[in-house]
């Protein structure tokens, strides 16, 4: 039986995204200046999605 949802909870989609966000931002802060400011705003939000995905248990959602 084939499953056509993706797995996860949204709350770990949600993190997913937070984490691509701050990825994103901190290249730009990289990219455009360098904007020191822009990019530690990314890796504030890279890492604060990885501690919440620690601490929602995410990797609990691969099977």
């Amino acid at each position: 039986m084939v499953e056509s949802s993706p797995r996860g909870r949204p709350v770990s989609w949600a993190v997913v995204a937070v984490v691509i966000v701050g990825f994103i931002v901190g290249g730009l802060g990289l990219i455009l200046g360098p904007t020191w400011w822009l990019f530690w705003v990314g890796v504030v939000l890279s890492v604060g999605g990885i501690v919440v995905g620690w601490a929602t248990g995410m990797m609990e959602d691969v099977h």
